[in-house]
């Protein structure tokens, strides 16, 4: 099974007009990914003296339209269903 680990980005920021030019900034520093709940997962975390981790599905691709990518991924049960597997199997795995 194909999966990264490394940095990933927590925001709230994907629909700025500067989206584009913000992912490529952080894209040069090696973050992997963004996603908008993992921050307060390892903020609580680090609070309470937890472990935590996340397992991450990738909906668009670096570089890609956002709008188009979440509509795509929500419009297709496929893929949708593939990727929660991927991701499951790689929790189980870790």
């Amino acid at each position: 099974m194909e999966y990264h680990t490394g940095v990933v980005r927590s925001h709230d920021s994907f629909y700025r007009d500067d989206e584009l030019d913000i992912c490529r900034q952080w894209h040069t520093k090696g973050v992997l990914g963004c996603d908008m709940e993992t921050s307060a997962l390892f903020t609580v975390g680090r609070l309470r003296g937890v472990q935590v981790a996340a397992v991450l599905n990738n909906v668009v691709t670096y570089e890609a339209d956002v709008s188009e990518g979440v509509a795509h991924y929500a419009d297709s049960e496929g893929a949708l269903m593939a990727g929660e597997k991927r991701a499951a199997l790689a929790a189980l795995h870790a």
